[in-house]
């Protein structure tokens, strides 16, 4: 008989407590060994155990290559495994490990290997040449000593997990706050969030933020409340109608509350909502909690309205600078209706002046503003009759005068338009006719002492006013308006920058495109 038929030694049943099963996911155990009976008293000794409130299911391979597979297939969401040392090699385990740890690049998996044959693999050198979390005999792996054993390895996974999930949330966090406020960027921020409360509260990872949409105080059922962001079972959900996947008890708890925050806590979700001063109510819904004491309630009320109170400014904030984005739209439309055909160069000038901010190395809310402004550089020219925007002769010099006035016009529009309206769009506006040499204007700087912005933007002005047709002459050739630019680098534009153009000249060429 082989002595993996006496894999456990005969023991006294022990009766523990255990957290009630609840409708959620649970540890994955992989069992890789190429005895089927292991595979049947494993199961049969782990079936009813449970680790906080989540008990186990197992995938089953008898084989390196079976084993491998079933790690491509599920990775990193298989709590532990435990791995065969001799399968169909004497080193297949081994083997499998290397696998796992270099080619999948899997370091959360806790991996246990086991051997009947401890002497073809000695311990010390196995511990100390591979990535495995514990080397057992299969002979000393009594059930009490795998229930032991499970307890310590789905520990210390949990612990990995709730970390990475704590790097993840911060990391999305940074990466939007560096970040122009959108609706994609505010999305991103919830998550970041919403990792932190699933690491801290070491849950699964299903959880949300949404907004009740065009009501702010008492809620009905068929409001609508937007799901912004979420992760786990959520994710796929963003976007939709959160009424549509909430729980009727629950639902119902949501739509009566008027109170300023209040949460609801069942044995495996939270709910929280929060609303002042007749603004949208904000909602924090998180599933698959396990049991938590009167303390950790309390502190996650906390934690959730100090989180709902930061979404809601944000979310708000979101609103302010999209309703001041339309009005720039608006505005610059105004502006093609004035000036015609003339006035759709503006979004190719936010185009090219986007694209060489890029280019140049400028920071992702730089570029995006650099975008967002340079379209209305020139939304001043409203303000200037037709009879002086059309003439196809040559202006006189008090027509020159009104007409160079277009940039104190458009600042105005500007801080009308956008009361925040920052000092790098105001110094595009003031400073895209000024010149390298110092021959431009209304200042006449010369070098560095045009911003770059300003710089960035004279290039992208001229050179599409070049490849636009005017009153006065047609369209030149973009050849010839990549030529003019080239030849007056370091005399009217910034030879830095314009080396950029001619790297990118491809792509700034495709614009002009039909």
């Amino acid at each position: 008989m082989s002595e993996k038929k006496f894999l456990f030694k005969h023991e006294e049943k022990i009766e523990s407590k255990q957290t009630p099963v609840r409708e959620i996911v649970p540890w994955h155990i992989a069992i890789i060994d190429d005895d089927e009976q292991v595979h049947q008293i494993t199961t049969m000794v782990l079936k009813s155990f449970h680790f906080d409130g989540r008990p186990l299911s197992f995938l089953h391979a008898y084989s390196e290559a079976e084993g491998y597979e079933l790690f491509k297939k599920h990775n990193e969401t298989i709590a532990v495994c435990l791995l065969d040392v001799v399968m169909e090699t004497d080193h297949a385990g081994l083997d499998l490990t290397k696998k796992i740890r270099l080619e999948l690049k899997n370091s959360i998996t806790r991996i246990v290997l086991r051997t009947g044959q401890p002497g073809q693999a000695p311990e010390e050198h196995v511990i100390s040449e591979y990535d495995i979390n514990d080397y057992k005999e299969k002979t000393e792996l009594t059930s009490l000593k795998l229930r032991t054993l499970m307890y310590s390895c789905l520990r210390g996974y949990r612990d990995i997990i709730s970390l990475e999930h704590t790097k993840k949330g911060l990391e999305e966090v940074i990466d939007a706050s560096t970040k122009v406020f959108s609706h994609q960027y505010l999305d991103q921020f919830a998550r970041g969030i919403l990792y932190q409360i699933t690491s801290i509260l070491n849950f699964e990872e299903s959880a949300l933020y949404g907004v009740f949409e065009g009501v702010t105080a008492h809620q009905e059922k068929n409001d609508v409340i937007r799901i912004i962001s979420g992760i786990g079972q959520f994710e796929s959900h963003i976007g939709e109608n959160l009424v549509n996947l909430m729980p009727e008890e629950i639902l119902a708890e949501v739509c009566h509350k008027t109170s300023e925050f209040f949460s609801h806590h069942t044995d495996d979700s939270y709910i929280a909502c929060y609303h002042s001063n007749n603004r949208p109510r904000s909602i924090l819904y998180l599933k698959g909690l396990v049991h938590r004491d009167e303390l950790q309630s309390r502190l996650l009320d906390i934690f959730s309205r100090n989180v709902l109170v930061a979404f809601n400014n944000l979310y708000l904030k979101v609103q302010s600078d999209e309703i001041q984005s339309d009005a720039s739209d608006i505005i610059g439309t105004a502006l093609e209706n004035c000036l015609g055909s003339a006035g759709i160069y503006r979004k190719r000038v936010a185009e090219i002046a986007h694209r060489l901010a890029n280019y140049y190395g400028l920071n992702v809310n730089e570029v995006e503003l650099i975008r967002q402004t340079a379209h209305l550089i020139d939304i001043g020219k409203i303000g200037i009759s037709a009879e002086i925007l059309s003439k196809p002769d040559e202006l006189d010099d008090d027509e020159i005068k009104i007409a160079q006035d277009h940039i104190n016009t458009s600042l105005k529009m500007l801080k009308l338009s956008c009361k925040d309206a920052s000092e790098m769009a105001e110094n595009m506006i003031l400073e895209h006719h000024e010149r390298w040499d110092g021959s431009g204007y209304p200042s006449g700087k010369k070098g560095d002492e045009i911003s770059l912005e300003g710089r960035i933007a004279a290039i992208a002005d001229v050179f599409d006013a070049l490849n636009s047709p005017r009153s006065y002459r047609q369209a030149w050739p973009i050849d010839k308006a990549f030529s003019f630019i080239f030849e007056n680098a370091g005399s009217l534009f910034d030879p830095n920058i314009v080396t950029l153009l001619a790297k990118h000249k491809d792509e700034i060429a495709a614009l002009y495109k039909d």
